[in-house]
This record gives C-alpha cells, sequence and structure tokens, in this order.
C-alpha cells in the first residue's frame, strides 16, 4: 500500500538541516542587495546632486521615480512566480537590477537617474517578495517568522555594510563607485541562484509531472538523508486557498479580505517611515553639519541598529504575539524618531551615533516585523502574491517620502520638525495593528 508525504509539513518534523541554511543564505543574500542599493542612493544623493547641479526637490522626485519600479516589480513578478516558479524570477530579477544600477554611473540629468532607477527597480521589486516566501516555504513552522526577519536582515546587513564602504569610497573614488559595486554585486548573486538554488517544492509537487516529481524527491533526500523517498510515496500539497496560487483574489478569499487591507496599510505607512528616514538621512545629517564620512558611519549605525533588532524581533515573535510585538516596536519607533530629530543637531557624534542605532533599532525593527507578520498570514501557495502584493503597496509610500521629505527640505524645515511629523506614522501604524489583532481574534484566524 502506498504512503503520501505533505511537503507542506515534511520539514515540521525534522532538524533544520545544512542544506535548508544554505537556501535561506542565499535568500539572505538576495534581500542584502535592496540594503545595499537602499544605502548607495542615500549617501551619495548629496554627491549626485553636486554633479547634476540639481536642488534636494528635484532630486526628491526621482528617487520617488525610482521606488515605482520595484512597487510594480513586487505585485506583477511576485503573482507570476506562484505561477511559474520562483528560481527563474530571482534569476531574471537579479540581472535586471545589478545591469540597471551599473548604468546609474553613467547619469547626466536628473531624467536618466529616475529612468535607471525605475528599470532597476523592477528588478529588485520582482527580487524581493520571492526570496522571502522561498526562503520560507523551505523554513519548518516553528521557526518560520525568525526566519523570514532573519533574511529581512540582510536589507540592513547590506546597507550597514554599504555606508562603511562608501565612507572610505566616496571620498577617495567618487559617488560611481558605490554603482560599480552595486551593479556587479547582483550579477554575481544571480550566477548563484542559477547554479545552487533549488526549485520550489510547491511548484513541483503542483506541476505534477515525472521529472518535476523526481526533482523533488531528489531536494529531499538532500535535505534528509536519513529517510529516503522511495518511489512508491506519493508527495503531496494541502492547499490552504480555494483559488489558484498567483490571483489577486486569493488574498481576499477565507477571512483574508480585511486582513490584507490592514496589512496592506500597515506597509504602506511603514515603509513611508523608512523612506523618509534612508532617503534622506545623509541629507538631514549633513544639514546639521556632518561631513562625508560622518554621515556615512551614521547612516552605517542605523543599519548596524537594524540588524540588533531584527534578530531580537524574530524570537520575539516566535515566543509571543507577533501583532503585540509589532505594535510595541512601532510606538518606540515614535520616540526614537523624536530623539534622532532632537539630538542630530548640535550634540556631539558620539550621541549623533546612539540615536540614530535607535532610530534604526525601532523603525526598520518595526518594517522587518511586518514582514514575518505577512510571511505568518499566507498560505505557501500565495504567500508570495500576498508579500508582493504588501511590499508593492508598502513601495507607495516609499515612491511618497523622498519627494515630500523633499518638499520639507525646500522649505528650510529643521532635522527635528521633519523627523517629529513623520514619526507620527509610527502612532497611526500602532492604532491600525489594534485593530488587526481585534478582527483576527473574532475570526478562524485567531491570534498569530
Amino acid at each position: 500500500m502506498s504512503r503520501s508525504v505533505n511537503v507542506n509539513e515534511v520539514f515540521d518534523n525534522i532538524p533544520f538541516s545544512p542544506y535548508q541554511t544554505a537556501v535561506c543564505l542565499l535568500c539572505f543574500c538576495i534581500v542584502f542587495l535592496d540594503g545595499f542599493d537602499l544605502t548607495v542612493i542615500g549617501v551619495a544623493l548629496p554627491k549626485i546632486a553636486e554633479h547634476l547641479n540639481a536642488k534636494p526637490s528635484e532630486l526628491g522626485l526621482a528617487l520617488s521615480a525610482g521606488q515605482l519600479g520595484p512597487m510594480i516589480g513586487a505585485v506583477l513578478l511576485g503573482m507570476l512566480a506562484d505561477r511559474v516558479g520562483r528560481k527563474k524570477t530571482m534569476f531574471c530579477s537579479a540581472i535586471v537590477f545589478g545591469f540597471f544600477t551599473y548604468m546609474t554611473t553613467h547619469i547626466t540629468s536628473v531624467e536618466e537617474l529616475a529612468a535607471y532607477r525605475f528599470l532597476a527597480g523592477l528588478g529588485m521589486g520582482g527580487a524581493i517578495p520571492n526570496a522571502l516566501a522561498f526562503g520560507s516555504e523551505y523554513a519548518p513552522a516553528r521557526i518560520r517568522t525568525s526566519l523570514s526577519l532573519y533574511m529581512w536582515a540582510g536589507m540592513p546587513c547590506g546597507a550597514m555594510i554599504a555606508g562603511f564602504a562608501a565612507s572610505w569610497l566616496l571620498p577617495h573614488y567618487g559617488w560611481q563607485s558605490v554603482f560599480i559595486v552595486g551593479g556587479i554585486a547582483p550579477v554575481a548573486i544571480a550566477l548563484l541562484i542559477l547554479l545552487l538554488l533549488p526549485d520550489s517544492l510547491h511548484h513541483l509537487v503542483r506541476t505534477g509531472t515525472a521529472k518535476s516529481i523526481a526533482k523533488a524527491r531528489e531536494i529531499l533526500a538532500r535535505i534528509d538523508r536519513s529517510s529516503p523517498l522511495s518511489a512508491d510515496i506519493e508527495l503531496t500539497v494541502t492547499s490552504q486557498t480555494k483559488e489558484k496560487g498567483g490571483s489577486l483574489k486569493s488574498l481576499f478569499t477565507d477571512h483574508r479580505l480585511l486582513t490584507t487591507i490592514l496589512l496592506w496599510i500597515l506597509f504602506y505607512m511603514s515603509f513611508y517611515l523608512l523612506w523618509i528616514l534612508f532617503s534622506w538621512v545623509p541629507t538631514l545629517l549633513k544639514k546639521s553639519g556632518a561631513s562625508v564620512q560622518q554621515y556615512s558611519i551614521g547612516f552605517a549605525f542605523i543599519h548596524l541598529g537594524s540588524v540588533v533588532a531584527i534578530l531580537c524581533i524574530g524570537r520575539c515573535m516566535d515566543k509571543y504575539n507577533k501583532l503585540n510585538v509589532v505594535k510595541y516596536v512601532f510606538l518606540a519607533a515614535f520616540f526614537a524618531m523624536l530623539a534622532f530629530g532632537y539630538f542630530s543637531s548640535g550634540y556631539p557624534f558620539a550621541v549623533v551615533i546612539v540615536v540614530s542605532v535607535l532610530a534604526g533599532l525601532f523603525v526598520n525593527g518595526g518594517n522587518s516585523a511586518l514582514m514575518g507578520l505577512a510571511s505568518a498570514v499566507y498560505p505557501a501557495e500565495i504567500r508570495a502574491t500576498g508579500i508582493g502584493w504588501a511590499y508593492g503597496i508598502g513601495k507607495i509610500g516609499s515612491f511618497l517620502a523622498p519627494a515630500v521629505g523633499g518638499f520639507y527640505l525646500a522649505r528650510n524645515w529643521s532635522v527635528f520638525d521633519i523627523c517629529a511629523v513623520n514619526g507620527s506614522s509610527a502612532l497611526i501604524i500602532a492604532v491600525v495593528v489594534v485593530i488587526l489583532q481585534r478582527h483576527m481574534r473574532s475570526t478562524a484566524r485567531g491570534e498569530v
């Protein structure tokens, strides 16, 4: 009599293997590129302004145009990956991102900057949601949220390392050097994806062909060598949604309507706050009197705080109620923004470093917590679609934030005023989390 193995549950009953670790590390590297790119444009922005002789408001519009690419890429390529597979989608996304990041070195106008940022963003927007969904698929349920956040930690890690590198590259080799590095790295990651990353188990089993099932068996054998699968064992996948994978409709069925809408609001507000901070921190610190090396290092320390936060928040979200963790982190983010705005002007640079770490700790930590929440809310077969749409909606906030920041700077707002007004977004997020919490308690989903 033949037996069956459900790939939804196969990882829950075995130790976390080195093979799964390698998969998650590669997904971490993909997210790392997003952080590197974020820091590259942030720390290079003052020098690009000098190169193009552009005003802050003009650059703000160019940066906002650059957020349109990730927004479109996340939505369209997230749905595509749930239908045709994530490995090919991530490979193509990384190649596109790397090429147009490198092309930024040749800009001669603000319009060219906006165009290259848009095209590079298409690739990056497609890579991030798929990497998070892919890594989550290979994680056991007991540590899925932690691993999702650890993979998302690639973003602040990439930003932190790029910030320290930029503090040396910018004064020695010019602003173009950071985009050369930022263009080569994604191509290298794309090759690793092609050579080393396995296919999605859920996609292989749902495809159902003899070739895809054989691939799935080979992957499972690598993960659990102590229990090789014989030919008479059938591989199955349990669908947790009535809709077809990759369908937008699937995000609104089975009590997910209000959950998805509230999650989109959270992502929008969180990414807006994140990019107000990240797009303009070097410029704000320069406005406060910091040198090139100082504002690059200050920006790097913001991401150091982010890394610390993610390592802690991931464990907390696996151990405690996830929504409570998100709520309290964003309340702390509001006060961290106030502290950054107040102490970044007229205080010793050591104090600036401390408030930079706190800002990164809670603002990016809260954003990362939302990524973990999205990975927990959506089932595997629509996870890339769910994360892709949430990420894409979040990018609308990223799209607006640079333009809004440029508007404030053009009107000579103080650093404290900018941080206080925009930091109130964190309070709104905390309120929306309370609404989501009450909704999920009233549905079959219960607590998360």
